[in-house]
This record gives structure tokens, C-alpha cells and sequence, in this order.
């Protein structure tokens, strides 16, 4: 998911220096495999990031869904569904073509395809770069390379962090700086970048696993004579997984502005050293160093966190556009219609509203380092005196004025009952 073009710029592309985009055809390369993951090592990559997500509560998304959300509407079913089909019913195929596709074998029992696509390739790259064991030498093979691109987006990633991870010693000292649990989190977090993207996928396919394959074969077929003016099914999950990314992005929000909160904490542990003339050696300067490694922390939380909102808001966007382009037939009744304006009008609006927030996000991250640099410029006896504390403030004052946008589910999720309304009706009568 390239960038939009009025976003292209030093502000914005070394925060997104690792979007990919999905789905590339490559039906014409030699080779492709199918394979179940049944049948795939446990201990690969592929098979290790599908698992995961699929024995995740937290990417079910269960506790952002409501009671009547996660049962009456569906969201658990389709999960179980996707669950159940793991790892024998669900296949890998490479070369991909698709992100993922689903459809019914011979005994009539769905199948889910999981294709080798830019989102599973970069699942992949990061569960093998973010290891704690291996981070030190993948970062190093990184930076032998030629071509510096790996290099490159691991830099985007980890920020001022970034030299810790250049031997292992230096790794060391960054665990002790963060403590434990921090910095376990901080890696967890970036192996697991995107994973949601997954999840939504595979809440999708959930989605169509609740037919069987004479009900779904009525309802394509329908939809293609003209006699039904949407293919009910397919609303249904692509519905379904716009409302996923919808919750998914105000989980994210809400972890920003936890970062945020404690990028303000450790600031103002940082004024305790305005009293003093200089920086002596010994404890105090370890101090320092430990709270300005746990602000560059929060940081790198921050930009993950807006990458994931940004995959999710186009994702949803291009929902809608390809719901209409592939499944919405002729002579759609006028109350439909207006249904289907209003879902592509708000995932096209949280798109714009996302640029807006991380534009504004990733400014004042910038400020941040400016601010964070002249604190080590005094810090290291070159100047003598540190940055105003009312830079201190106007930073924080900016991160405050920043609005995530929430996105609206109300078209979704309307959309999604007519679909399950309508379904219900051909199961009623096959």
C-alpha cells in the first residue's frame, strides 16, 4: 500500500519507508504450490505467523467487539470458523496471487487459502528479524548488504534505538536501559507488525465459512444472472473485516496516546537535571541515558502504531472501492445505494483524517529528537545549559493537539445485517 502522492515527502516516507503493497499478481511465475499447514513444518515462519495470530485473543479483537457484536453479529463465529480450518482445511500458496481466497472442495467443506502476499512476506521478515537471539546478526546482515535497503527500513524502525543493535554488548546495554519487560515488548510488538492485517483476512474467510456450498453457489450465481443486485456473501465479510481494521485502528489510537503519556512522565524526569551545572559521571548520567532510551522507546511505539492505522485505513478504503467495482450489480434498490455511498464516503474520510494525524505525528516526533539532541548536546559538556523548558512544554503541548480520527462503523455494520438478512433468506429457502 504505496503512499498517497500528496504525501510523498521528507515528512512522510521515513515513517512508511516499509509499506508494501499487496497482492501482486505472479500466476504467470513456474511452480506453484498448495500446500496445507498441516503438512508444513511447525517451526516455519509462514506456518508460526498464522498460528499466532489465529491463537491470539488479542488479535480476535474480542474485547474492542461488544457482546451482541462478537455473538448475534457474527465476529466470534467467524473466528472459531477460521480457527477450526486451521491448519488441515486452510492452504499456503506460492507464488501468491491474492491475499487471500477461499472456496469448496469436493465433499463441499470450505477451504481457506492463505497466498504468499506482501503482508505475510513482511510478517515473515520481522518474526525473523525481531528475535532476541537473532536481531544482532540479522541487523548485521542487513548492513553488509549492498544495496542498504533492508538496513535502511530496520533504521526506520528502530529509530534512535538503532545502535544498540549493532553487537550484542551494545543490545545488552539497551535491555538494561529499558528493563525487561519493556524492551521484550518492544520487539514483540515490531516481530508482530501487521499481524492484524492477517487477522482481518482470516476474519473475512470466517465470514464465508457460515455457508455451504450450494448456498454460496446460489448466491454467485444469482448475482451473476442479475437477479440479486450484490453478492450478499461477499458484503457480508468484506463489511465484516472494514469493521475489524475500524476497531483495530482505536486500539491503536489509544496505545499512541499511552506513549504519549509516558514520553510526558519521562520528560519531566529529565528536569531533575536543569539544577545542575553538568552531567557528572556515575549514576546520574546512567539515569539519563536510561530515560532517553525509554523516550526513544515510546517513539518507535508511536510510528509502529501509525504505520498499522495507515495499513488498516486503506485497507478499508479499498474495501469499498473493490466491493463496488466486483459485486455491485445494476438496479441496486435507492436504500441500498445510499448505504453503500455512505461506507465508501467514511472509510474515504478516515483515510484523509489519518493522513492529517500522522503527518502531525510524525512532526512532533521530529521536535522530540531536535529536543532530545540539545539535552545530549548539554550532556556532554558542549553546552551549558540545557534546552529551554519551554521547548520541553511546546512539544508536549503539540503531541496533545494531535486527533486520531475514530473510524465510523455504523455504515459497516449496517450494511453487514442487510447481508446476514438476505443470507438468511436463501438458507431459508434451499
Amino acid at each position: 500500500m504505496n503512499p498517497p502522492s500528496k504525501l510523498a515527502g521528507a515528512v512522510w516516507l521515513p515513517v512508511f519507508g516499509l509499506c508494501l503493497l499487496v497482492a501482486a499478481a505472479t500466476s504467470a511465475r513456474p511452480g506453484v504450490e498448495r500446500i496445507p499447514f498441516s503438512d508444513i513444518p511447525a517451526n516455519d515462519p509462514a506456518r508460526e505467523v498464522i498460528q499466532t495470530v489465529l491463537g491470539s485473543k488479542f488479535y480476535s479483537l474480542r474485547d474492542r467487539f461488544s457482546p451482541e457484536e462478537w455473538s448475534a453479529g457474527g465476529y466470534g463465529a467467524a473466528w472459531d470458523r477460521a480457527r477450526g480450518y486451521f491448519p488441515g482445511k486452510t492452504y499456503l500458496v506460492r507464488p501468491g496471487t491474492y491475499f487471500m481466497t477461499h472456496g469448496f472442495d469436493a465433499d463441499g467443506r470450505l477451504f481457506m487459502e492463505v497466498h504468499e502476499s506482501a503482508y505475510l512476506t513482511l510478517c515473515v521478515e520481522n518474526r525473523r528479524t525481531f528475535m532476541p537471539g537473532s536481531i544482532v546478526e540479522e541487523y548485521g546482515r542487513m548492513r553488509a548488504a549492498a544495496n542498504g535497503t533492508e538496513a535502511g527500513g530496520f533504521r526506520e524502525k528502530t529509530g534512535r534505538l538503532e545502535s544498540f543493535f549493532r553487537d550484542e554488548k551494545s543490545r545488552g546495554e539497551l535491555e538494561r536501559a529499558l528493563g525487561g519487560p519493556l524492551c521484550a515488548r518492544l520487539l514483540a510488538s515490531l516481530r508482530e507488525e501487521d499481524y492484524h492485517m492477517l487477522a482481518g483476512g482470516l476474519m473475512h474467510e470466517g465470514m464465508h465459512a457460515g455457508l455451504d456450498a450450494a448456498q454460496a453457489a446460489r448466491l454467485q450465481a444469482e448475482f451473476k444472472a442479475g437477479t440479486r443486485p450484490v453478492q450478499w456473501d461477499e458484503l457480508r465479510a468484506f463489511t465484516a473485516e472494514i469493521g475489524y481494521h475500524a476497531r483495530f485502528g482505536g486500539w491503536a489510537a489509544a496505545d499512541i496516546g499511552a506513549s504519549w503519556e509516558r514520553i510526558a512522565a519521562l520528560a519531566k524526569d529529565l528536569e531533575a537535571y536543569r539544577k545542575m551545572a553538568r552531567l557528572p559521571a556515575g549514576t546520574a548520567k546512567d539515569r539519563f541515558d536510561r530515560i532517553k532510551a525509554q523516550i526513544w522507546a515510546q517513539a518507535a511505539f508511536i510510528r509502529l502504531r501509525a504505520r498499522e492505522i495507515w495499513q488498516s485505513a486503506r485497507r478499508m478504503e479499498d474495501l469499498s472501492i473493490s466491493f463496488r467495482k466486483d459485486y455491485v450489480g445494476t438496479d441496486v434498490p435507492a436504500d441500498l445505494e445510499a448505504m453503500l455511498a455512505k461506507l465508501e464516503e467514511s472509510t474515504s474520510g478516515f483515510v484523509t483524517a489519518t493522513e492529517t494525524a500522522i503527518r502531525s505525528t510524525e512532526l512532533t516526533l521530529r521536535a522530540l529528537e531536535a529536543l532530545l539532541d540539545t539535552w545530549g548536546v548539554w550532556a556532554s559538556g558542549r553546552r551549558p545549559f540545557p534546552p529551554p523548558v519551554t521547548d520541553s512544554r511546546a512539544v508536549l503541548e503539540q503531541a496533545g493537539e494531535i486527533r486520531w480520527p475514530a473510524a465510523n462503523t455504523d455504515a459497516s455494520a449496517a450494511l453487514m445485517r442487510r447481508a446476514g438478512q438476505e443470507i438468511e433468506k436463501v438458507r431459508t429457502i434451499s
